[in-house]
């Protein structure tokens, strides 16, 4: 049990008389309102329209791609629906995204009764990733490396000096191609993970991160000498 009283059952908790109980694993938290939510520690990405999320290609049809997004359904990404015009009747559309290649898209329709449907087109900052890497972690931990309002995202950004996207499927990608600060970043968000569901995560990442990269400035100084 969580709590009793006059409160509203948020994500992951449910409602018994007058009591209130977790039905997963996880931290729990009183948000505004009153509500109760528990952030679960562990468990699969399940789609939700306007969601942006990246992609690997599984198969490739005349028409489409089939793309993983770490979850029980398996997507769908309409040529007709990609980054750039492409007529399949008369193009090879693996020119453009074949097995094994990561897209960056939006889910447009989802429901139970059907497979998400990718869209591409919507938005310049959606198509291939074409360069740096792409990284998996949890997708229950998506919200804590966002951060309240992005505060957390725009943090790693700042200290790091890079533009992380991190889809809501559980990817972070890293667009950069200087390899020095894949290792940095890797680092990181893994200890965002491992520390998600303890309270005062942003000031500790704050203070690891000045650390690291005084660290980093002091070892290039060292080499200059």
């Amino acid at each position: 049990m969580l709590a009793r009283g006059r409160y509203k059952a948020g994500q992951n908790v449910i409602k018994v008389d007058d009591a209130y109980y977790a039905t997963v694993v996880g931290s729990f938290e009183i948000r505004e309102r009153g509500v109760i939510a528990v952030r679960a520690l562990k468990g699969p990405y399940m789609p939700k329209k306007g969601d942006k999320v990246i992609g690997a290609v599984i198969d490739v049809s005349m028409g489409s791609w089939s793309v993983d997004i770490r979850s029980p359904y398996v997507a769908t990404l309409p040529a007709s629906r990609f980054s750039s015009r492409i007529n399949p009747t008369l193009e090879d559309i693996r020119n453009y995204l074949n097995v094994g290649d990561y897209v960056y898209c939006e889910i447009a329709e989802f429901d139970r009764f059907h497979s998400p449907v990718l869209d591409a087109s919507i938005s310049k900052e959606f198509g291939p990733v074409k360069k740096g890497v792409v990284i998996p972690v949890e997708p229950t931990r998506v919200p804590r490396i966002i951060g309240k309002k992005g505060s957390m995202l725009q943090l790693l950004n700042k200290e790091l000096n890079v533009k992380l996207v991190v889809a809501q499927n559980g990817y972070v990608w890293i667009p950069s191609d200087d390899a020095s600060k894949y290792k940095l970043v890797i680092e990181v968000i893994r200890k965002i993970e491992t520390e998600a569901h303890l309270p005062g995560l942003t000031d500790r990442i704050e203070k690891f991160l000045k650390t690291v990269t005084l660290n980093k400035d002091s070892d290039t100084t060292d080499k200059q000498i």
